[in-house]
């Protein structure tokens, strides 16, 4: 039979039609190639980057581990649901009933056959999907695998803490991932039992054949004895309970929680065995009342009968209660912080005479006038405002100058790609590649002008193209020149990714949807992808299992530049210890808040121009590191294979040394003393940065992390400094970090100086905690208490007023406030700055003692005035004025430089003209001319200081803040 005519599909139709599928094809292969084939790309990518690092062996570890954790999960589940989807096949009946559920019937006809492939091809399904997850457990598996002891034990249960530190995490997971696997597969063999015709919904109560209850009876019998193992596990968990008065197992917990949880034990074996009597019995009466009774203990056990112990027996005679538990958290504590190794000395201070100060003077040498939270606009107008180049950040370190070791700010000329003239692709990839050497200043010294007295830093290999602000990638050695200072050659590092085929680049251009990589001609095969330039983000790419510190800092080495990232093992699961909780840290650290142990056994180190990382271990007691190193054994190595130029420069990380001090504030005192905080200590209050202004910020530590006994306020807490001290034992500059101690009081009322303490950062004494514990009656101010009296003195109060002028747009700024044991005595210091415009300059240094207060543009003009009588000259002011250094310039033709990696001071480049300044501002004058003329009446103006016109003074100040503010207004106009 003919079809009708308009029945046959014309021509030009079945080619739209055809057309339409084709178009659907290659969508479905292109949308293929990019979500899955970008995956691979990037796995290949990822492969490649860690061969280039020589660290395959961290990539290839880290997926075993992984897919062995999703391969014995998804094993077990496929074991399980298998063999009880087996088993509800076997039992189901022969033929289905005629009053089953018409979805049942209609399930059967739609699947007939093929409904054996459906379900053990959902719980395949389902398997990957619950088995996913357990991939997130590698480092837990290789923890567990690689497991130490710690030589000590918990006091409630006897187990070593390296049991809760490297078994107990992935035996909890295992636990209740099966328990939770179980449950699922309990519900698809129901519904299995259900399809199968097993299950009638005929009455009110559905009609279920014996062989299905036979089976769910052994199922739930299964899950109740898994969690009656997880009601055994978690009483290991105790140890670091958080609900009571201090962290751990404390009185409620140990006779109310504990007993709770062994009672859950039994009901739940019970509830078990129950549920297996069925089979016999038939009779579901008293499971359901077991689980009826599990639900109500549960419940009740858990939260209802701790709180009754916690209100009725603990609160009344709380601080005798708790005392043992306290003891135990104090013990652990300092055990897993480290703060049981403090040394403390005591001090005392007298009074200081012009004398004492004569006779010792060194103190002041290293004092810092020149403070990094407040001096980077300066550094980064002076040294970084290049286009294409900034700094960032300051840090403080030491190095030898003249032969002296002196402390030095220190900053990277990183890559600015925001700043750079072209913002084509090529500009940002391949030519504006690096960035640019380092820009250095001692701490204790200002030039004529006020400025930092800049130090010139030769390099072999000024060229960064790794840094902590670096976010994109770079191709080098391509047929594009680079720009920047250095060798203009070929990048000569081997840690890129070679481009040496068109697969590698059209690879690449996928793994980053960057179609320039494969196109660009630029691009050969001599070039080199560099990936990951972040430094932090390089090292914890390679140890992801690591907590690293937010602040790497640079490093001259053998010629080129070195960055030193602080790496910390830690773990929450220390029994019985404190964990870091409310501790002010800096804004980018790594650390977790949930800590309670925490070491720093790894410096990591990234080589700036070729991007080598190497991980140092410095504590290889810590038995974390050790299993590491058990896992990685190629990947680390021994402290004592650092080079000596690079050792020196060590510090001791300020994270860590923020979360130690905190704590041991509080547990410097026995447990007798903890509940009352008898004789405890508060770090302390800082003082403001700006003038006669309070601070409010993330309170300090509360040890309890709870309201059962007192804390101090909320208010911002000393910020640690480093500094170069001299040891009272030794009578050796050592460089430490530092920060002081006042003692507890509720209100924070208290601002006397209780103490302070130090962490060494020589070689020698790397680590050592020494607190210098002030033993006189009554106790020295504190550096709050300084701080307010130095801004109410007259001639200081006078300045800030002064100084501090909306209209003119300059804002007092205050210094470090510095903390200096000088003969018998103490003296505090600290810097005094103006802002303009938001450039920090250095203007004066106060000086403290006894409840005075001067300053002055010197320090030995400030401690002339404290200390009448006093004839010293400090080396704080150098005649030279600003020089380029090595590594701002762009390096000769053959791309050498004059001196192998040397630090030497700045020499002066020209003589200072003599400067006529008129009585009031020209109009005609430009921003810079009035600008220069208005410095010029500053340093006018502390002249007249030093000479005691105070008069004088004023009127000089009032001049020259009538030259800057015409230089804005010149500057609001040209713009």
């Amino acid at each position: 039979m003919m079809r009708p005519e308009s029945e046959i599909p014309r021509p030009s139709a079945q080619r739209r039609l055809n057309g339409r599928v084709a178009l659907i094809v290659v969508g479905a292969v292109m949308f293929f190639v990019l979500i899955f084939g970008r995956g691979i790309a990037s796995f290949w990518i990822d492969l490649l980057w860690h061969r280039a690092l020589g660290r395959s062996d961290i990539f290839w570890g880290q997926l075993t581990a992984k897919l062995t954790m999703f391969a014995v999960c998804l094993l077990v589940f496929l074991l399980l649901g298998w063999v009880n989807l087996w088993v509800a096949d076997r039992t189901a009946p022969v033929r289905l009933e005629n009053n089953v559920p018409p979805v049942v019937q209609r399930f059967h006809e739609v699947f007939g056959r093929r409904m054996r492939l459906v379900r053990y091809g959902v719980a395949t399904l389902l398997g990957i999907l619950v088995s996913l997850p357990a991939t997130q457990q590698w480092e837990d598996l290789l923890l567990f695998r690689n497991s130490r002891t710690f030589g000590v034990t918990d006091p409630q249960f006897g187990a070593d803490v390296g049991f809760y530190v490297f078994r107990l995490p992935l035996i909890s997971f295992l636990s209740d991932w099966l328990f939770a696997a179980l449950l699922l597969i309990i519900v698809i063999t129901l519904i299995t039992h259900v399809l199968n015709g097993a299950v009638l919904f005929a009455g009110m109560v559905p009609t279920v054949r014996q062989a299905t209850k036979v089976h769910m009876a052994v199922l739930l019998a299964i899950l109740a004895v898994l969690r009656a193992g997880d009601y055994w596990l978690a009483r290991f968990d105790l140890t670091n309970e958080t609900r009571g008065v201090v962290q751990g197992a404390t009185y409620a917990v140990v006779n109310a929680e504990l007993p709770a949880l062994m009672l859950l034990i039994l009901i739940a074996l019970l509830t078990a065995v129950l549920f297996l009597v069925t089979i016999r019995t038939d009779r579901w009466r008293f499971p359901l009342i077991a689980s009826v009774l599990w639900l109500v203990v549960s419940i009740g056990g858990g939260s209802v009968y701790p709180s009754l112990i916690q209100s009725l027996v603990v609160r009344p005679n709380q601080a005798e209660r708790e005392l043992p538990y306290i003891a135990r958290n104090v013990d652990a504590t300092r055990a897993a912080m480290a703060l049981d190794s403090v040394v403390t000395e005591p001090i005392q201070f007298n009074a200081l005479s012009a004398a004492d100060i004569e006779s010792d003077t060194q103190p002041f040498e290293n004092v810092r006038l020149l403070s990094p939270g407040l001096m980077l606009s300066r550094f980064a107008i002076d040294r970084g405002e290049v286009a294409g180049l900034q700094v960032d950040d300051l840090d403080v370190d030491r190095y030898e100058l003249d032969g002296e070791r002196e402390q030095v700010l220190v900053a990277a000329r990183e890559l600015d790609l925001d700043g750079i003239p072209n913002q084509s692709w090529q500009g940002r990839h391949l030519v504006s590649t690096r960035g640019c050497g380092l820009v250095m200043a001692p701490v204790s010294q200002v030039t004529t002008s006020l400025r930092p007295d800049y130090i010139t830093v030769d390099l072999d290999r000024p060229e960064l193209y790794f840094s902590p602000s670096m976010t994109d990638y770079a191709v080098a050695n391509t047929s594009v020149t680079e720009s920047g200072c250095g060798d203009p050659g070929d990048y000569s590092g081997t840690s890129g990714i070679e481009m040496s085929s068109i697969f590698r680049r059209a690879v690449t251009a996928l793994s980053f949807f960057d179609y320039n990589l494969l196109a660009s001609g630029a691009v050969n095969s001599d070039s080199q992808l560099l990936l990951i330039r972040d430094v932090r983000d390089r090292v914890e790419k390679l140890a992801p299992f690591l907590d690293y510190d937010g602040d790497p800092y640079p490093v001259v080495v053998d010629g080129g530049v070195q960055w030193v990232i602080d790496a910390y093992t830690s773990t929450n699961q220390y029994p019985y210890a404190q964990s870091i909780g409310n501790v002010q840290l800096t804004r980018s650290t790594g650390l977790a808040r949930d800590a309670n142990y925490v070491r720093n056994s790894v410096k990591a180190t990234v080589d700036a121009y070729t991007g080598d990382v190497k991980f140092y271990v410095l504590d290889g007691d810590d038995p974390i590191i050790s299993a590491w190193q058990g896992a990685f054994s190629d990947m680390f190595i021994p402290l004592a294979e650092m080079p000596n130029e690079l050792r020196k420069h060590l510090r001791y990380p300020e994270d860590l040394f923020r979360v130690q001090t905190e704590l041991y504030s509080k547990y410097q005192i026995s447990a007798e003393n903890f509940f009352q905080r008898t004789g405890a200590w508060s770090v302390s209050q800082a003082p403001s940065v700006q003038p006669r202004a309070f601070t409010d910020g993330v309170g300090s530590t509360d040890a309890a992390g709870s309201g059962e006994f007192a804390t101090e306020l909320n208010t911002e807490r000393f910020v640690p400094y480093y500094t170069l001290m001299r040891n009272p034992s030794t009578g050796e500059n050592e460089f430490v970090i530092l920060r002081p101690y006042v003692p507890f009081s509720t209100d924070d009322g208290r601002t006397e100086l209780q103490a302070y303490i130090t962490a060494s950062s020589d070689p020698d004494s790397y680590g050592r905690l020494t607190t210098y514990l002030v033993d006189q009656e009554p106790l020295p101010a504190g550096p709050y208490r300084v701080a307010t009296q130095a801004e109410s003195e007259q001639l200081i109060s006078r300045e800030i007023t002064l100084q501090d002028n909306e209209e003119s747009g300059t804002d007092v700024l205050f210094g470090d406030m510095q903390i200096v044991p000088v003969a018998d005595g103490l003296v505090y210091v600290r810097p005094f700055y103006v802002a303009i415009d938001g450039i920090t300059e250095y203007r004066f240094v106060i000086v403290s003692n006894e409840n005075r207060a001067t300053f002055a543009a010197t320090m030995s003009d400030a401690l002339a005035d404290l200390f009448p009588g006093l004839d010293l000259v400090l080396p704080e002011r150098s005649d030279t004025e600003e020089t380029t250094s090595e590594s701002d310039v762009p390096a000769s033709d053959d791309g050498s430089s004059t001196n192998d990696a040397s630090i030497d001071p700045a020499k002066p480049t020209t003589d200072e003209p003599t400067l006529t300044v008129p009585d009031s501002p020209d109009e005609r004058a430009t921003t810079a001319e009035l600008l220069l003329q208005a410095e010029s009446l500053f340093a006018e103006a502390e002249q007249l200081l030093r000479d005691g016109d105070l008069g004088g003074y004023q009127e000089t100040i009032v001049r020259a803040e009538a030259f800057v503010q015409a230089a804005l207004e010149s500057l609001t106009s040209d713009g």
